[in-house]
């Protein structure tokens, strides 16, 4: 046999090395071994299964829960609005309003927010929301957009999000601006703008 420390020649049955001291037999801690004996486990490491389980729990108990629209009332309201037919681009100034009617206040808001296009048309509709401009429509196909309305919103305030939107397309047509809860619910609040 030989030593794992040092690498010298040592008797078989050795608990420890005759040259560098060091002991040589499993290592083994007595308070471990006792808790693996009395729980009847075959890994000497039960604590590996006790973590497992507290992070699984704190994953699941820390999942964000959705959030309640129950109290919520949203509408769309117009500013202002920019058409030029000549190259095809409508603009909206939309403010995307909501309060909350209910006794508790919401915060961290998720919606989804979408637009389509009637008739079906290869057509644009870009949406400017939070100083981001994003396509919620693209080549005439919905492209859904998840945003979260931050903040807290407490019982009998209203929150005013503005929201620009861009329309590229060849009148005429007719674009539904949608508001929905975040798992593609009913239909929260609409705007609808229509060109001949």
């Amino acid at each position: 046999m030989f030593c794992r420390y040092c690498g010298s020649h040592i008797p078989d049955d050795s608990l420890f090395c005759a040259k560098c001291g060091k002991r040589l037999g499993p290592r083994e801690n007595p308070r471990v071994a006792k808790i693996v004996r009395t729980l009847r486990l075959k890994t000497p490491y039960p604590y590996f299964a006790l973590l497992l389980a507290l992070f699984i729990t704190w994953t699941i108990a820390s999942r964000p829960t959705h959030a309640d629209y129950s109290h919520l009332k949203w509408s769309f309201e117009l500013d202002k609005k920019l058409d030029l037919p000549q190259e095809n681009l409508f603009e909206q100034a939309l403010s995307l309003v909501v309060s909350n009617t209910g006794g508790v206040g919401v915060r961290e808001i998720p919606i989804e927010l979408s637009a389509r296009i009637e008739p079906p048309k290869r057509a644009d509709v870009e949406a400017d929301f939070l100083g981001r401009k994003l396509l919620i429509l693209q080549q005439g196909h919905t492209l859904p957009l998840v945003v979260i309305v931050a903040g807290e919103l407490l019982p009998g305030a209203k929150k005013r999000i503005l929201l620009n939107g861009t329309i590229m397309a060849e009148p005429p047509f007719k674009v539904t601006y949608e508001v929905r809860e975040e798992d593609r619910r009913p239909v929260l609040s609409s705007y609808v703008v229509e060109r001949e």
